[in-house]
C-alpha cells in the first residue's frame, strides 16, 4: 500500500503559525470539495467531477450514482491531516499503513481493494493553484 500524501509548495514568508492555520484551510478545503463530488484531475491541476459509483455501490449507500461524496462513514475525510510543515511546504495525507490511507488510496487510483483502474480513481488529494491563492491572500494582507 502506498503512502497518501500531497505536498503544497509554499512561499517561505509565512510564520509556523500561520502555516499551521493555511494547511487546516487546505484541509477544509478537500473535504468540502471531495464532498461537493469533486476532485482534483493530477495530470491538469485542475478540479474534475469525480466518476459516478457502481450500480451496486450506489444501492449499497442508498444513494442516486451521481451522488459521489467519499464519505460512506466519514472516517476517511476526517483522519486527513498535517503530516509536515517546513518554510516552503506543507505535507498534507494520512498516516501511512492506516486504514484510511488504504481507503485514500483506493479513490486514488481506483483499487477499491483490486488492481488500480484509473477510470474508476477518484483523487481528491490536492488543491488547485487558483484556489490556493485565495486561501494565502488571507495571510498576505497587510494588518
Amino acid at each position: 500500500m502506498a503512502w497518501q500524501r500531497t505536498r503544497i509548495v509554499l512561499p517561505e514568508r509565512y510564520s509556523k503559525q500561520d502555516r499551521q492555520a493555511i494547511a487546516s484551510e487546505i484541509i477544509d478545503h478537500i473535504r468540502e470539495r471531495s464532498q461537493s463530488g469533486v476532485g482534483i484531475n493530477p495530470d491538469t491541476g485542475r478540479n474534475k467531477r469525480f466518476v459516478r459509483y457502481s450500480k451496486e455501490y450506489a444501492k449499497f449507500k442508498g444513494v442516486s450514482r451521481s451522488d459521489v461524496d467519499l464519505t460512506l462513514s466519514d472516517t476517511m475525510l476526517r483522519d486527513m491531516r498535517l503530516l509536515s510543515d517546513k518554510p516552503d511546504s506543507l505535507l498534507i495525507g494520512f498516516q501511512n499503513g492506516t486504514e484510511s490511507n488504504a481507503k485514500a488510496e483506493g479513490n486514488q487510483i481506483g483499487s477499491y481493494g483490486r488492481s488500480p483502474d484509473p477510470s474508476k480513481a477518484r483523487p481528491f488529494l490536492g488543491i488547485t493553484q487558483a484556489d490556493l491563492r485565495r486561501i494565502l491572500e488571507k495571510y498576505d494582507e497587510v494588518e
